[in-house]
């Protein structure tokens, strides 16, 4: 069915995909290559229930891979390859994928999974894995018809349909990308402009303008680099975008502004959402006085959003609050975690988000920060507990701390201090390039003799001032 949602309005002549390099492949081809490595796909084990592990770090195939797995019937498992191949297996494990899909060359290697792969509720079509308060990622559970009613919701205010070449930055592996542009684009006829494999913002810049990219959206800290690059370059070699779009982190004043200079004839939207609402919930765009005063939109179709107080009762428009959201596209619950379904999903479908905020009388959503250890590294959710479990695990560690400071350009960067050793550095510093992906890795490591405590033994992160790195 999702297949059919995303490709069916394309004629099989239209380019459904432009690679950086310039090579295209038309909506006949892309259905071909879905079609045949869905029937591989279905040999090797997958279908309702039995998931496919998608690991590519090209983005074509990367499209194939998650089409053809949905064509078969078999949730999707996105890995975000940038990551070692052991994590990425072991989130595969987690999430009982009985079939793997791996890049290999020009084209896709699949094979059958080495555990045991239990099924999963057969309306599962998406499993994400994400960063909560907890130590270690939590496998998002979303059904087909949520993320059939997100696309919908998406393509209601995106202007995809007139503006149908999408420039696509962010990793596929994340709801951002993978439900919020590629889904929607395809779905609206149009053109994805694959750019995530070039390395450098200014060479995205040069690759829009050169592909005719009409349309961008990603998180402020790539707006900002990428806003800066465009206004490094002349008039006359900068994409024209119709619209650019913004989530995952604040739409400061600071990069409205930058964006504004670089792009200065699109029309800007703030939007919010949350992997487990699949993910998007509200946007606005720059039309709406709402938007200078840092609104993030009302609630998209189909979707209620508001305010509640710690002990769940709703409250009146404009009193601080969680942020909670009830709307077909709420995830099914959390991976093979009951108890931890039950504490932000009601039986009644409504989702505890974990963010602090308003809602005001007409409706508009204000986001004022977190409610548990989680941070935005470069738009991405982080966890430090996460982390610093992970740094408790390696050899000599003895305790762990991760602090996430303030950071102009990727809202926050993370500092860890582990009790340990000062020659255990290298080895601490090996086993987080292995483990974490970019975002999640710290940019500093300081190893103490003994983290500062509190009287009544917590670590005092105020007092995390010394060591060597």
């Amino acid at each position: 069915m999702l297949t059919q949602l995303v490709t069916g309005k394309l004629d099989a002549s239209a380019i459904a995909i432009v690679r950086s390099s310039g090579e295209t492949v038309t909506a006949g081809a892309l259905r071909a290559e879905v079609a045949r490595t869905s029937e591989q796909l279905a040999r090797a084990g997958a279908g309702p229930g039995r998931p496919v592990a998608v690991a590519s770090t090209d983005p074509r195939w990367f499209i194939v891979a998650a089409l053809a797995a949905w064509d078969a019937g078999a949730p999707v498992v996105p890995l975000d390859a940038r990551g070692s191949d052991a994590l990425a297996m072991d989130l595969a494990r987690r999430a009982h994928a009985a079939v793997v899909a791996r890049l290999d060359g020009d084209g896709i290697a699949i094979s059958r999974s080495s555990w045991e792969a239990s099924p999963l509720d057969p309306r599962v079509a998406l499993v994400l894995f994400t960063s909560g308060s907890a130590a270690e990622p939590k496998g998002v559970l979303l059904s087909r018809e949520g993320l059939e009613a997100n696309v919908r919701a998406i393509l209601d205010y995106l202007p995809i349909a007139r503006a149908p070449r999408t420039a696509v930055v962010v990793p596929l592996s994340y709801s951002y990308g993978l439900v919020g542009q590629v889904l929607t684009t395809l779905h609206a006829g149009g053109t994805l402009v694959l750019l995530g494999d070039l390395p450098y913002p200014a060479l995205q810049v040069e690759a829009m303008h050169r592909l005719g990219a009409q349309g961008l959206s990603t998180v402020p800290a790539s707006l900002r680099l990428l806003a800066r690059a465009a206004i490094a370059t002349p008039v006359s070699q900068r994409p024209v975008l119709a619209y650019v779009g913004s989530a995952g982190a604040p739409f400061d004043t600071g990069t409205v502004d930058l964006v504004r200079e670089a792009f200065p004839g699109a029309r800007l939207f703030n939007q919010y959402g949350l992997t487990e609402a699949s993910p998007r919930v509200t946007a606005l765009d720059d039309s709406s006085a709402a938007f200078a005063r840092g609104s993030v939109g009302r609630a998209l179709q189909g979707i209620e959003i508001w305010a509640c107080s710690a002990e769940g009762q709703r409250l009146a428009p404009g009193v601080e609050g969680e942020l909670v959201v009830r709307g077909p596209s709420v995830m099914l619950g959390y991976l093979d975690d009951p108890a931890g379904t039950r504490r932000v999903l009601s039986p009644d479908g409504v989702l505890r988000t974990g963010d602090a905020g308003t809602v005001d009388a007409e409706g508009f959503v204000f986001v004022t920060g977190r409610l548990d250890g989680v941070v935005k590294c470069a738009g991405e959710r982080v966890s430090v507990e996460e982390i610093a479990a992970a740094l408790r695990t390696v050899p000599g560690v003895r305790d762990a701390c991760v602090v996430a400071v303030p950071h102009p350009e990727l809202g926050a960067s993370l500092h860890a201090y582990v009790e340990a050793a000062g020659e255990r550095l290298p080895a601490i510093r090996v086993f987080v390039r292995e483990r974490f992906t970019p975002a999640k890795r710290p940019v500093k490591i300081v190893a103490l003799d003994a983290l500062p405590r509190t009287a009544n033994g917590k670590i005092a992160i105020g007092a995390l001032t010394g060591g060597s790195s």
